[in-house]
């Protein structure tokens, strides 16, 4: 068994407070994570098709084989217990199978998202000191040029053709063993390494539990989506993305559910998929929602009846969309508020009021939420705040033990040991929660603090508004003043009284003195994004400051 580093694990004193508020997920003391999500169930239903993929279709049972025959050969190259395994590739049904084999011998998957450069790549491999990395074919270029600087990568295991200096996944299967002896893990042991998306500074390493893994599936995917036996899951999101990663690799085997798998998001494929697959529950990212509710006739061209819920993530979610999604396919798009630290912590739901659509929701079962101000004391509904948030996960950083000591609470505070995320929110008198922006998204304009995140709220639900990003930019008058980049929907056109119209909309939306005194339209291709597709606001507020200092 590998020894993770000690220099790599974060302080104990400052490592979150752990509460189990519901009776599921109070875990065994060990247990193996493909023990309980999938050889549960290859007793109970073996010949039950777990994956879709285009045409393909594989069997719990034949999931189980191929684990096995990838644990043995990670085994037999001598991958332990603790050892960190790279996963890079598209959303292909060899990812499911390598998490579950990784799982199986105890070893970490360190999941790295295949439109990573290479500078990106070594960095996530060295940080992470993986002593292996699993790629696809298509996308072993970058890869290859890190190598060099990766001292303990040890193996490149090749999804595809064969690579000189690369192990070739196919043969390597040959000749093995459907049988593989799980390994005895602790629920405290790390079952996953996710890195930030990077959109307010350098990727850092997150670390999930086993019985963080476990709990994801009992408090989000049993009392929000309530999966079911007989759901299949689909959608865009990457399972390297913290959005995939749950709603893929771990909450659907929980149920005994399937998972219909696209490996790159097109509005008609996607469509296309819902109906020969007969997917039930559809995830999402809030521009994704747009762009397939900009397709002419889509419910008349395409049998999208087997759909029974949708739920979005990753970025905040426009009540206009919900209500034209409900309107246009007569089904509830749930938004649901995660991140790879804490899961899911907060979410709308089936049935919610009208009226709080825009919010995001309430806690989800298992998880408590509570507002505060700048001395860790809650403050009354209607009070914007810093929201922190305690559950059966918490934020746990891999060798970063500063951003570790700013992840909790302090520890002579109230909430000592309590997670935070990091996000402004105001919780209302009905106890929803409405987002407002990141902490480090304030913009301090003639006096007044304003979180960029609620501008952009306003903004996004105009009818000409696909998506918008603010951030404060000089002002020699007001010091800085917001500005907002703006992208528009196809049908409507950039000009000087759409930007008037636009300001004026933020007006009525929220208080008059927060409008976007700047206004920018952009292509959604021109704006800086992190290669899950978030715009990255800091490159943006950087670009800005840049331009004042040099007028």
């Amino acid at each position: 068994m590998a020894e993770l580093p000690k220099e790599c694990l974060p302080p104990v004193e400052y490592l979150p407070e752990v509460v189990r508020l519901l009776p599921e997920i109070d875990y065994p003391e060990r247990f193996n994570l493909a023990d309980v999500l999938l050889d549960e169930n290859v007793k109970k239903r073996g010949d039950k098709v777990a994956i879709y993929f285009e045409d393909q279709r594989m069997t719990y049972s034949e999931l189980q084989t191929t684990v096995n025959r990838f644990a043995n050969v990670l085994r037999e190259i001598r991958v332990e217990k603790n050892d960190r395994v790279m996963l890079r590739a598209p959303n292909v049904p060899e990812y499911i199978v390598w998490n579950f084999a990784c799982w199986r011998i105890g070893a970490i998957p360190v999941l790295i998202n295949h439109l990573n450069r290479y500078e990106e790549v070594a960095f996530k491999a060295n940080d992470s000191e993986a002593v292996a990395i699993c790629v696809h074919e298509k996308f072993y270029e970058d890869v290859e040029k890190a190598r060099a600087q990766c001292p303990k990568l040890k193996h490149v295991i090749v999804l595809g053709k064969k690579i000189a200096d690369t192990l070739n996944y196919r043969e390597m299967l040959e000749g093995q063993s459907t049988e593989a002896e799980s390994e005895v893990c602790s629920r405290e042991d790390y079952a996953r390494l996710i890195y930030s998306s990077g959109t307010t500074g350098m990727p850092k390493g997150i670390l999930t539990t086993l019985e963080g893994v476990m709990s994801v599936t009992d408090t989000h995917g049993k009392h929000v989506l309530k999966i079911r036996e007989d759901d299949i899951l689909g959608g865009h999101p990457y399972f390297t993305f913290a959005f995939g990663s749950v709603n893929y690799t771990m909450e659907p085997w929980r149920f005994g559910a399937s998972v219909s798998i696209i490996s790159r998001f097109r509005t008609e494929d996607q469509f296309r998929l819902i109906q020969d697959h007969k997917i039930t529950m559809l995830f999402a990212v809030p521009t994704a929602f747009n762009m397939m509710l900009s397709v002419e006739g889509a419910a008349e061209r395409y049998d999208l009846t087997s759909v029974r819920l949708c739920q979005s993530a990753g970025e905040w979610l426009p009540g206009a969309t919900v209500s034209e999604w409900k309107r246009r396919f007569g089904v509830t798009i749930i938004d649901s508020l995660g991140s790879g630290d804490l899961m899911y912590w907060l979410s709308t739901f089936e049935g919610m009021d009208e009226k709080k659509f825009g919010s995001t929701g309430v806690s989800v079962p298992g998880f408590e939420n509570v507002v505060v101000d700048e001395t860790f004391t809650e403050v009354p509904p209607g009070t914007t705040g810093e929201l922190v948030v305690r559950g059966p996960v918490g934020q746990t950083y891999w060798r970063r033990p500063e951003k570790q000591v700013e992840g909790v609470c302090p520890l002579d505070s109230k909430f000592a040991g309590w997670s935070r995320p990091g996000i402004i929110f105001m919780q209302d008198e009905d106890g929803y929660f409405w987002y407002k922006g990141r902490s480090d998204d304030m913009i301090v304009t003639a006096g007044y603090k304003i979180p960029g995140g609620e501008v952009e709220g306003a903004l996004n639900d105009h009818p000409a508004v696909l998506e918008s990003a603010v951030v404060d930019t000089p002002d020699k008058e007001r010091g800085n003043v917001i500005k907002a980049f703006v992208v528009l929907r196809e049908e409507y056109e950039p000009s000087e009284a759409l930007a008037k119209e636009l300001q004026e909309w933020v007006k009525q939306k929220i208080e008059p003195y927060k409008y976007p005194r700047i206004i920018e339209f952009a292509k959604a291709e021109a704006l800086p994004r992190t290669s899950t597709g978030k715009i990255q606001r800091r490159v943006l507020r950087e670009k800005e400051h840049a331009k004042g200092s040099a007028g």
